[in-house]
């Protein structure tokens, strides 16, 4: 009766797991597609952003506000439910960044913690914030933190398709190459209103937000995807490990009735 009654809980426990993993795979596809949509109809604006902000930081060849080289920013989420998708970051983060002079930031428990597993020794600056894809109010730190720097690279999880998300990393503060920023003083000629500096100092702070922004919808279309995938291999776990529970309860019944009828005919002959 005990192994009976055990496997009763064991069962009961898999079929609340099975629900579960069912709801959060279902609010994952229903939040993916508001966000590819939402990540789709803004691409063309942002471009357009992206482009212009380009051109002015090409234009200002002297102008700078910035005062200090490269900034390389991991961005991770708090929670693990999201499969591999922080860890790829992470990784690459680590690679791309070795042996070279820039400041690191990590933002988000699991890039930290990771930090930790693999006894990381580098001078790293550590953000946490409430969400796990924090709003544009909630990273107004790390944009001050940033204004400081000429080059600002954000790694982060790229949205291929539904189960594909790649580790990316793009420099949202555009600074282009001499060979880039000459081609555009000697073929383009612009003048500027109001003067090329004050503009340059809007760009360092309003434009950056926008551009980390459509990053941040980005990475929460990227990790919504891989929870997305997560739950629904949890899910079919659940429903496997259920499935093989029930088989062992049957069995265990079969098993206790044989031996009540073995029992009751030795009694009969008796």
């Amino acid at each position: 009766m005990p192994q009976l009654e055990q496997l009763k809980n064991e069962i009961q426990d898999e079929e609340a797991l099975l629900a579960l993993t069912g709801a959060f795979t279902e609010v994952s596809a229903s939040k993916i597609g508001r966000l590819k949509q939402e990540f789709d109809e803004n691409q063309g604006f942002f471009q357009e952003v992206s482009d212009l902000y380009r051109l002015v930081k090409a234009s200002s060849s002297t102008q700078k506000t910035a005062s200090k080289g490269a900034l390389a920013v991991a961005m991770t989420t708090n929670n693990r439910f999201y499969g591999v998708v922080n860890l790829e970051v992470m990784k690459k983060f680590l690679n791309d960044t070795k042996n070279k002079k820039m400041a690191l930031l990590v933002v988000g428990k699991i890039g930290s913690s990771y930090l930790q597993s693999v006894d990381f020794e580098g001078r790293v600056e550590k953000m946490v914030f409430r969400r796990d894809v924090p709003k544009i109010a909630d990273l107004e730190k790390l944009l001050e933190r940033a204004k400081a720097y000429q080059k600002v690279l954000l790694f982060y999880p790229q949205f291929k398709t539904i189960y594909t998300q790649t580790p990316a990393v793009t420099d949202i503060a555009f600074s282009p190459t001499p060979t880039v920023q000459k081609t555009v003083e000697e073929t383009v000629h612009f003048i500027f209103e109001p003067e090329l500096p004050k503009i340059i100092e809007f760009f360092e702070t309003q434009i950056r937000a926008i551009l980390l922004q459509r990053v941040l919808l980005e990475v929460e279309l990227s990790v919504t995807a891989s929870r997305l995938q997560a739950m629904s291999r949890a899910h079919e776990h659940a429903r496997e490990v259920l499935v093989k529970r029930r088989q062992q309860l049957i069995k265990k019944r079969h098993s206790q009735i044989n031996a009540r009828l073995l029992e009751s005919l030795g009694r009969i002959k008796r």
